[in-house]
């Protein structure tokens, strides 16, 4: 049993910045950074390398953080298998979750009858599974391995919500400097 809690939410919507835009307007929620390109030097979307446009908003609402994801092609996805490409749907996409031994936790999900949608490094090195629930949930869970860069970015995000006055809802991450 995975018993670590949900640190995040995330949704698929047509535009990041509209998306993170409306929800800053109906609950204060933000502000939020926008990668207009998600890079994975490392991606395997159901056991097969892959490659395809992604952009991200993150932000804070409370005590989780929010994702927002669009893709920016029509090629077959992790996105695309909750709501299918050209259906016009949108919404939750999946629950993150930080556990601390990443294989470990997949393997048991596998074990439980589910496949891995997703396995992907990210440049920093943070690695992530999206695992596909949507059968049982109606959306997908995504594993993350506990790591420094991984907490690093979750404190980002939290601390610019602090004092957050509504300001500039919507950013490009700062240079890496």
């Amino acid at each position: 049993m995975i018993t670590t809690g949900t640190c995040q939410i995330a949704y698929f919507v047509p535009d990041v910045h509209a998306a993170a835009l409306r929800h800053h307007q109906m609950f204060g929620s933000g502000p939020y950074y926008v990668l207009d390109e998600v890079s994975l030097p490392f991606c395997e979307y159901r056991g097969e390398p892959a490659r395809w446009s992604i952009s991200s908003a993150f932000g804070q609402w409370g005590d989780i953080q929010v994702e927002f994801m669009q893709q920016n092609d029509a090629l077959p996805s992790f996105l695309y298998d909750v709501f299918p490409a050209g259906s016009g749907r949108y919404g939750l996409h999946h629950l993150a979750i930080t556990v601390p031994d990443l294989r470990a936790a997949a393997d048991e999900m596998v074990r439980d009858g589910h496949d891995i949608a997703l396995n992907a490094r990210m440049d920093n090195g943070i690695e992530a599974m999206l695992i596909d629930t949507i059968a049982e949930n109606g959306h997908m869970i995504e594993l993350y391995q506990d790591c420094a860069p991984l907490r690093d970015f979750y404190d980002f995000v939290r601390a610019q919500s602090i004092g957050f006055d509504g300001t500039d809802p919507v950013r490009s991450f700062p240079a890496a400097g």
